[in-house]
């Protein structure tokens, strides 16, 4: 975004809001270096969403919603009442259209008898900017905030043969491998066809394959996956204390 001329302030508190978005908008920030009056045409405010389940009779089918307005449901998407379900965003899942289509198949596989849950599926994201950003698995903040230790590895997208043909040298992928062993515990990319690798890394993840399978895996050249060899060939060797 600074590359494309955008000014990011982080941990800036709006003060005041005047004029009308899509005319003249003045916003007054307090930041840590003071306060900064900011001067633009339009406003966007992002404070989330809300589900769409009131006044539509869920009490009167016994149909209990959380603190947040979400419908309550188990790890198998079922409400407290039994037999009905709930699936998407307003059962609080993650607001993604394919987290949907797999509550669906859930709920789908459950009222045939099986027993599949929420709790145990590995979710991947995906924001559609340019160059895209995709994650699956933890990220390093939540690694450590979770106290897990991991060996981590980065590696610019200018070092992947690809950008050289295609001049699509922003970003950079991350890695992150058990400290203690040889799990893929999460993966990062913002570039090019970022949706993509992930989703080899997602499949390589989901099934328990050691890192080194990839590292070793002969990639087609030329394809921005092929940077997975040199990413994963930069994971730190495991401790022997």
């Amino acid at each position: 975004m600074t590359d494309e001329s955008v000014d990011v302030l982080l941990d800036a508190q709006p003060v005041s809001v005047h004029g009308l978005s899509g005319d003249e908008v003045t916003v007054n920030v307090r930041t840590a270096f003071g306060e900064r009056k900011i001067e633009c045409s339009d406003l966007l405010v992002a404070v989330g969403r809300v589900p769409n389940t009131a006044d539509i009779g869920l009490e009167l089918a016994g149909i209990e919603l959380d603190a947040r307005s979400f419908v309550r449901v188990d790890t198998r998407l079922e409400t407290t009442v039994p037999g009905i379900w709930a699936i998407g965003e307003c059962a609080g899942s993650p607001q993604f259209t394919h987290v949907s289509v797999d509550d669906f198949r859930i709920v789908r596989d459950n009222m045939a008898g099986g027993n599949r849950r929420t709790d145990d599926r590995l979710v991947p994201y995906v924001m559609f900017t340019d160059p895209p950003l995709a994650r699956v698995g933890l990220s390093e903040g939540e690694a450590q905030r979770q106290g897990i230790e991991a060996r981590i590895a980065r590696l610019p997208m200018s070092a992947v043969l690809r950008t050289e043909a295609t001049g699509e040298t922003q970003g950079f992928m991350k890695v992150l491998v058990s400290a203690s062993d040889d799990r893929i515990l999460g993966f990062t990319m913002i570039g090019s066809e970022a949706g993509e690798v992930m989703a080899a890394v997602q499949t390589a993840m989901l099934a328990n394959l050691p890192y080194h399978r990839l590292r070793d895996a002969v990639i087609t050249h030329l394809t921005m996956a092929e940077g997975l060899g040199p990413l994963f060939s930069n994971i730190p060797p495991l401790s022997r204390d």
